[in-house]
């Protein structure tokens, strides 16, 4: 993911194109889940393989200045292989601001349900003339760190660079998907999955796979690339259904149950241990 890295790397990487290649070869990009907002669990996370990490502001509370400091970790320590997409955790334009003049590659955008919202987003994440991004005099150091190539400055790169995924996750949203697909500088949509089943309602399992179907029918019709949290059994199922970007690691997950499942191997060998050693259990 390196060949995507800007010409300095505290400017976004090119998510855009990433993504692009990605659904054009249909390829795939492995992403991981940052769960746990600290720098030091960035530098780990950074020194793995994963194509993209997902720095999840919207249900972990970040300060923007840990938002910022994330961001830049996992650019630095992964030199340039791990793009950051920061889901911000409204539809508010300082937090796009400060997750893209942090460098992330880019923007997902919770709970977007119609084209004036995506339209917005997109707005937010360009500078003039393609939106109304406002100049960042201190992400970058004119003069230093503000190279481009030839024909250009920092901000068209920033504003070809960055990515923006809309993420539905409502029937308002699945119902208006379409006309949002068609918005020029939606990359790639995102699913949310559970918060789409709590919409629709628990146990309408019809309406909920009709909304699926929709989502995977327009997205074909659109050549649009699905994002989503996907368990490593539906991944095939997933990218026969248009899915280019997933999410099947996390963090928290990985932290968790590898604790857990050392916790019980380390039982059981002890267990057997004690058994050989004081025949079932009787003390000698």
């Amino acid at each position: 993911m390196d060949r995507y890295e800007a010409t300095n790397s505290l400017q976004s990487p090119n998510l855009r194109q990433a993504i692009a290649d990605a659904n054009s070869t249909n390829a795939v990009l492995l992403g991981t889940a940052l769960g746990i907002g600290s720098v030091a669990n960035a530098k780990v996370v950074a020194a793995t393989s994963t194509d993209f990490v997902w720095v999840d502001a919207e249900h972990t509370a970040y300060s923007p200045t840990l938002l910022v400091e994330v961001v830049q970790t996992l650019k630095m320590y992964s030199r340039g292989k791990a793009i950051p997409i920061v889901r911000v955790p409204n539809h508010s334009h300082e937090w796009i601001t400060w997750a893209l003049d942090a460098g992330a590659g880019g923007i997902i955008v919770p709970h977007t349900e119609t084209v004036e919202q995506v339209q917005t987003s997109i707005a937010a994440a360009r500078f003039p003339p393609h939106g109304n991004r406002s100049f960042a005099p201190f992400a970058v150091i004119l003069g230093l760190q503000d190279t481009a190539p030839e024909g250009k400055t920092w901000l068209d790169v920033a504003s070809e660079h960055c990515a923006v995924i809309p993420q539905i996750e409502s029937r308002k949203g699945v119902e208006n998907l379409e006309a949002i697909m068609q918005v020029p500088g939606v990359d790639a949509i995102m699913i949310g999955t559970t918060d789409l089943v709590l919409d629709i309602g628990v146990g309408n399992d019809g309406e909920l796979a009709q909304a699926h179907a929709r989502i995977e029918a327009l997205a074909k019709k659109y050549k649009m690339p699905l994002l989503g949290v996907t368990s490593a059994n539906l991944l095939a199922e997933k990218y026969r259904a248009g899915y280019r970007m997933f999410l099947s690691i996390a963090d928290v997950w990985i932290l968790a149950n590898g604790i857990e499942q050392s916790l019980k191997d380390g039982r059981e060998v002890l267990e057997q241990a004690r058994s050989d050693e004081f025949g079932g259990g009787q003390q000698k």
